[in-house]
């Protein structure tokens, strides 16, 4: 398909509100060569609202849970936006004292968010800030996240190679998955702010506290 036509075709999912298409048209369009980074790395409505992580990490984790897409559905059962488990809304929706309810999860991408984002900063504060923890805490667990912390150490540690431990992850869904999100944390800081934003990619892998 000619560039131009895949850029149309891009900005018609962006116009209708389908970023989740714009997203895939543009990853298909990007393996050929033709780059289209408004819908690579869109800003979704969830942009719109306040939510108690950074904004630019909650839509890199929602790029990389669902590409956008509200009425994902995994093969293990998470749903929705962020990608959540029932379990995990149900428990999660208790504490913030709102209406636990399954079919909202893929029906409204916001009320998604706000259960992702509330369970996103949980992660956060487990590990003192951390966006390597947290990201892989959010993709595989918390449990395995115990787990690779005694068998490679704590990369929060002035001493540690955080790049090493990342790379180190045994598990290569959630080693590319921490990968991704600090490359959308970056690109969304960007798109946010209207301006190209400085690199933080070393405070981004060192933060802690």
């Amino acid at each position: 398909m000619p560039a131009a036509q895949r850029a149309a075709l891009a900005q018609m999912a962006t116009d209708i509100a389908r970023p989740h298409l714009g997203v895939r048209i543009a990853k298909d369009a990007a393996a050929d060569g033709v780059l289209l980074p408004s819908q690579y790395y869109p800003l979704h409505d969830m942009a719109k609202a306040d939510w108690p992580v950074p904004m630019e990490l909650a839509l890199a984790i929602a790029r990389q849970e669902s590409e956008f897409n509200p009425r994902a559905v995994s093969p293990v059962g998470a749903r929705g936006l962020m990608q959540l488990m029932p379990g995990t809304a149900q428990e999660v929706s208790g504490k913030l004292g709102v209406g636990y309810d399954l079919g909202k999860l893929t029906a409204d991408p916001m009320y998604n968010a706000r259960l992702g984002t509330a369970y996103l900063s949980r992660m956060l504060n487990a590990y003192d800030g951390s966006y390597i923890l947290a990201a892989a805490a959010y993709n595989a667990g918390p449990g395995r996240v115990r787990e690779w912390l005694d068998l490679l150490g704590d990369p929060r540690r002035p001493e540690a190679d955080a790049v090493l431990w990342i790379e180190s992850i045994p598990f290569e869904e959630t080693r590319n998955y921490v990968m991704r999100v600090l490359e959308g944390l970056h690109v969304y800081r960007s798109r946010l702010q209207g301006a190209p934003a400085a690199l933080r990619l070393a405070a981004d892998i060192t933060r802690a506290g």
